[in-house]
């Protein structure tokens, strides 16, 4: 069994493959209208443009003959199509595993758009739902389809100095003000926050920090995707101490480690090029999961005599400071 990146001398042979499975599989599942879409989608000529960009894989057996192939964009994989003479003996977990390979080489997070007869297989594999789509295939006819996805790991995650193209990114990820206030206190003047005043804050005023070499703003990614974001600077003037705040994770990818890791990864930066000797930071009380997180990467709540609060959006908000 031969993998491989597929050529343009395999183009009719691949598009020929694609095509005799969705007309002999998908009328099974769909319309005539949804199997019409799905065969423009995968027309020749998109095959084309994904074997001249290097994206297309296929799957060949001893004689030389393709059986099975796939398409990896960024960290999704789509067009995974088995021919309908080779289904059902494990191929398509072949190939499936190889395109994954090719994912996690820049990610940590694979996602695929699952056609109802692959659902299953998907699911065998370790994806979950992510959410579900919507194509209009005309005549009234709409599909509805699940768009997955899967961990590879998180060896391919890099925390790197913040750059002013994320703002577009970080400023969407809080969608109401109560969650952008658990973020951000008072720190912020108004919501929504726009890429421009980041930007603005971070590049031009030092994050309002007096110092010059006291401002450390970080975003954490996943192959060239922002994912999370974070700012470290020091408290004191012997420079022993790190605060981190505006922790936050890109809401699609939090309950899966992103977090943790994150806070890992800058715990190690703080530690080590910075030299701090203690780390510090302060989560609401009505924020259980930040609380969690950060317990769960080693920081513990300080005591204190007397309870601190903030006034936010006309509240008392009680706020526990930890340290690691």
């Amino acid at each position: 069994m031969n993998y491989r990146k597929g050529t343009q001398k395999d183009l009719t042979e691949i598009y020929e493959l694609v095509k005799t499975s969705i007309e002999e599989t998908y009328p099974q599942y769909y319309l005539q209208e949804i199997i019409d879409m799905f065969l423009v989608l995968h027309s020749k000529e998109n095959i084309q443009k994904d074997i001249v960009e290097g994206n297309l894989y296929v799957l060949e057996n001893e004689r030389g003959i393709l059986i099975a192939t796939g398409t990896v964009n960024g960290n999704h994989i789509n067009r995974v199509y088995v021919h309908p003479q080779f289904q059902r003996k494990g191929y398509g977990t072949k190939i499936m595993h190889e395109l994954e390979k090719e994912v996690g080489k820049r990610y940590a997070r694979v996602e695929i758009d699952a056609s109802l007869p692959a659902c299953r297989l998907y699911e065998r594999l370790g994806y979950q739902t992510k959410c579900h789509e919507t194509w209009d295939c005309g005549n009234g006819v709409i599909q509805i389809y699940e768009v997955m996805w899967k961990m590879l790991g998180m060896e391919n995650l890099r925390l790197r100095p913040f750059k002013a193209m994320d703002a577009k990114h970080i400023v969407i990820w809080c969608k109401d003000e109560y969650t952008f206030r658990q973020w951000s206190a008072d720190r912020w003047e108004s919501f929504p926050l726009t890429p421009e005043v980041m930007i603005k804050k971070y590049t031009e005023e030092n994050g309002d920090c007096v110092e010059k070499d006291n401002f450390y703003p970080l975003t954490l990614t996943d192959g060239d995707m922002p994912v999370g974001h974070m700012i470290l600077r020091y408290t004191k003037q012997d420079k022993s101490t790190i605060r981190f705040g505006f922790v936050i994770v890109n809401p699609e990818y939090r309950g899966m480690g992103y977090g943790q890791r994150m806070l890992q990864l800058a715990k190690s930066y703080a530690i080590h090029i910075l030299g701090a000797k203690k780390i510090t930071l302060g989560v609401f009380a009505n924020n259980p999961a930040a609380h969690k997180c950060y317990q769960a990467v080693g920081f513990v709540d300080l005591p204190s005599d007397e309870d601190v609060y903030y006034e936010v959006m006309g509240e008392k908000w009680r706020c526990i400071e930890m340290e690691i």
